[in-house]
């Protein structure tokens, strides 16, 4: 157990022991692959442990500087720039704000910059974050790099799930799974780490669900839980609207898909409360600010009707993940809204 404590520390993250000990494994045995897929639900920390992956593998603060550390130092110039983000030989490519996927032309982009010599390092390191937003060509045009990979260039991708991705390119890679965090572990970093209030902090740890990520946001951006509980409000109104009023809402909701994503993130997370509360174990919900709108909810619409709506939602998640129209994703949903008089 000191052990990982003392790994989680080094490499600066809570939690997920069990990932950088098959990451420590392979530094240690100097059977470093080419890539490595970072698998597991959004905001639990792939993207950070990918980026503290990247550090160690360039971090020049052990005994041997032609040698990867099992850990980072933190100290090096080599850790420092990685930690800021201005290492030039770490790249990282995701989804333009404007387009609909990671594109061809930015992996060209990573095959030309990978053909090049590195500027500083003994490796050039790519980070793909969310590779499941690659359309067709560019996933293609990613497997000529992984089946034919440089000798000093490793690819590091993250999914939410690997089944998003194409079977070759699956069999390419070294899959890190990585799993959600406990609430006391949540709760006792945020308290500890970043002197969050107690009863705040057990507040902020029950509603992650587990995405160390999402509470550290919910920590440094004020208006987070406000906007949290504007939209579960408006939730709540939705079995009561009419359908125009459902279309309406639709629309004004869509104009951002990111947004979109994770709205239907919070909606999955409160329908399985009301299911939960419709099953009379409340005390296992998310939403703990919120039991008494999820008991009223749940008392008027059943165990089956709160159900169907966690099969809609994953639908409109799945839909959303084929790069389907937000709109037309949130137009179907609402048909799905339960309709009752609040």
């Amino acid at each position: 157990m000191l052990t990982h404590q003392v790994q989680s520390q080094s490499w600066d993250i809570v939690g997920h022991e069990h990932s950088i000990d098959i990451l420590r494994r392979t530094l240690a045995a100097q059977q470093i692959r080419h890539a490595y897929l970072f698998v597991g639900p959004q905001r639990i920390g792939k993207m950070l442990l990918a980026q503290r992956f990247a550090q160690t593998l360039l971090c020049v603060g052990g005994p041997d500087p032609q040698i990867s550390p099992t850990d980072p130092c933190n100290s090096c110039l080599a850790c420092r720039k990685v930690l800021h983000s201005n290492h030039p030989d770490v790249h990282i490519i995701t989804r333009a704000p404007d387009k609909q996927f990671i594109l061809i032309e930015q992996v060209r982009a990573l095959q030309n910059a990978a053909a090049r010599r590195t500027h500083e390092g003994r490796r050039k390191i790519f980070i793909i974050q969310d590779a499941h937003e690659m359309n067709v060509q560019a996933a293609n045009c990613l497997l000529k790099t992984l089946e034919e990979p440089e000798a000093d260039v490793i690819l590091l991708l993250t999914v939410p799930d690997a089944g998003l991705l194409l079977p070759t390119i699956i069999s390419r890679v070294q899959q890190i799974p990585m799993q959600l965090l406990t609430t006391e572990q949540i709760r006792q970093a945020l308290v500890q780490r970043w002197e969050v209030e107690a009863e705040e902090a057990s507040l902020i740890a029950a509603l992650a669900a587990g995405r160390m990520g999402w509470a550290v946001q919910a920590v440094e951006d004020e208006d987070m839980l406000a906007e949290r509980k504007t939209q579960l409000e408006l939730l709540a109104k939705l079995p009561a609207a009419t359908k125009v009023q459902r279309f309406d809402i639709a629309q004004r909701l869509s104009t951002d898909s990111e947004k979109a994503r994770e709205l239907l993130e919070l909606w999955l997370l409160w329908w399985r409360d009301v299911v939960l509360a419709a099953n009379n174990c409340l005390d296992l919900t998310v939403n703990v600010d919120m039991r008494d709108l999820l008991k009223t909810q749940a008392d008027k619409l059943g165990t089956l009707e709160a159900e169907r709506m966690v099969r809609a939602i994953l639908q409109a998640q799945e839909t959303l993940e084929q790069n389907v129209s937000a709109r037309l994703a949130l137009e179907v949903l609402m048909l799905d809204v339960p309709s009752l008089k609040l």
